[in-house]
């Protein structure tokens, strides 16, 4: 089936410019294959409700990559990833972060895991899992998440997946981002510069660090 002439590596990697975010060529050509395989397989799978391939780059992509400068340490998890978002983005362009995308649909694993072979990712793990039944014997870095639960709930599902450091960096709306203040004793809202958040034409970006046990 013909490719949406939009989705070639000169349109995106100029929309990706204009939004202040630089990949290289070859880490650009598997961010454009990613959303190739998306749009296809979203035709059967309804793995995303944004169609429009404009929309796909700056919802998807532009969204998900504006929290790369963020990130904290190695251990990356993804939770409630869903079509690989922000996780499948930030794999691309972070080879040397290891990434472990969360998502308990069974049509939405199979899609990330043919995505996750067919690029050639060996930097990222797709467990089919609950959040709140993951197994974790060690903490992760950086938890993300993007629409997943309201805050309160999340930061209960996601505790044991860190630890004093670990901080949670989310993908939400703008409606929403007072909603993380004051949640839990034990995690600190901290500041996104504005350059970064200024990337963002529809969500906001909220980052919590965890600074100790609750009390």
């Amino acid at each position: 089936m013909q490719q949406d002439p939009r989705l070639d590596e000169t349109r995106v990697g100029r929309a990706l410019r204009r939004a202040g975010i630089d990949v290289p060529a070859e880490r650009l050509a598997t961010l454009v294959e990613f959303l190739r395989l998306l749009v296809k397989w979203n035709r059967v799978y309804n793995l995303t409700g944004i169609r429009d391939a404009d929309e796909l780059v700056e919802r998807h992509l532009v969204e998900s990559l504006a929290l790369a400068p963020l990130l904290r340490g190695t251990r990356i998890a993804d939770v409630g990833t869903g079509a690989g978002l922000p996780g499948m983005p930030l794999a691309i362009v972070e080879p040397e972060r290891r990434f472990v995308l969360v998502e308990s649909r069974a049509k939405r694993v199979r899609f990330l895991r043919h995505a996750v072979g067919e690029l050639g990712l060996g930097n990222v793990e797709v467990a089919h899992a609950r959040v709140e039944h993951l197994p974790c014997e060690r903490p992760f870095d950086t938890v993300l998440a993007r629409a997943v639960a309201p805050p309160a709930d999340l930061i209960k599902m996601t505790r044991h997946l860190t630890a004093p450091g670990s901080i949670l960096l989310l993908l939400t709306a703008e409606r929403l981002e007072r909603e993380w203040r004051g949640l839990a004793q034990d995690y600190r809202l901290r500041p996104v510069d504005v350059e970064t958040a200024a990337r963002l034409r529809h969500s906001s970006i909220v980052m919590l660090e965890r600074s100790g046990s609750p009390e």
